[in-house]
């Protein structure tokens, strides 16, 4: 792993990606990626640092790992990966546009879940794990990006999914626990309700439910554990998305229909 200084790195010439990190700069390198943080403090900056070494040669295909450290004064001010070019988000992908393909959303869940189980299988835990942190391109090629944020040889980052906290802490009212490959199954699940429904799981109605689990195997599939999740005072182990998604599943979804049921109910 190469360290560029970041002294050394004209900003002026790169172009900041549309695709911006909550506490980081994302620049485009061309064929690279430079990310430079912003909040991290001095103590996080040496961890990350360690980790990243320690994760040296790591490769993985469908994660954009680090492939070289940018310091100042040998301290980590971000890295470089590879430009998955012409990339959205995967919650973007499938949540900006009134009629969306059922099958087109789980055949990108399905290759993400399988992505996860590599990076498991690695001894990598995502633990920031989101649809904001998936990339998929116009071709359907899935990568995982901000994989900086993740837990690798006990070294954890103080990021969480967003989702799992609120479900978690605001809603359940429970401690955070230890991360675990769990715990990244079950973001991953958080994940694919509020694609499917707009909405957080513990928002959707039985009668909202029904509307799609109806016609898509997949959320009948699903249906146990999102009870589980939802009555259980701890946290079920859940399985692989891959393992609940259905082949067959088809249909259009209309996101106008969706929003017109959360407007109604938000009326009452």
């Amino acid at each position: 792993m190469e360290k560029i200084k970041l002294s050394d790195i004209n900003f002026d010439a790169l172009k900041k990606l549309n695709h911006q990190g909550t506490k980081s700069t994302l620049y485009d390198n061309g064929d690279t990626c430079i990310k430079i943080f912003n909040e991290l403090y001095k103590e996080e900056k040496v961890a990350l640092y360690k980790k990243f070494l320690e994760m040296e040669g790591i490769q993985i295909n469908g994660v954009l790992l680090p492939i070289d450290v940018i310091v100042e004064n040998d301290r980590l001010e971000g890295f470089t990966m590879s430009n998955f070019k012409n990339s959205v988000p995967l919650f973007d992908a499938f949540t900006t546009t009134r009629y969306v393909d059922c099958a087109e959303i789980l055949k990108a869940m399905k290759k993400a879940s399988l992505i996860l189980r590599k990076i498991h299988k690695n001894g990598i835990i995502c633990q920031d794990l989101s649809f904001d942190n998936i990339l998929i391109n116009q071709e359907g090629i899935i990568n995982y990006c901000d994989i900086d944020s993740c837990t690798y040889n006990e070294r954890m980052s103080p990021y969480l999914s967003i989702l799992l906290k609120r479900f978690m802490v605001d809603y359940k009212k429970m401690k955070l626990c230890m991360v675990s490959k769990n715990l990244d199954r079950v973001s991953m699940l958080l994940s694919f309700y509020i694609v499917m429904y707009l909405k957080e799981i513990q928002k959707i109605s039985k009668k909202e439910y029904h509307s799609l689990s109806d016609h898509i195997a997949t959320l009948e599939n699903a249906r146990k554990y999102a009870n589980m999740l939802l009555s259980s005072r701890n946290i079920p182990e859940v399985p692989y998305l891959d393992e609940l998604i259905s082949d067959f599943d088809e249909g259009i979804i209309d996101r106008q229909k969706q929003i017109s049921i959360v407007r109604r109910i938000f009326r009452r």
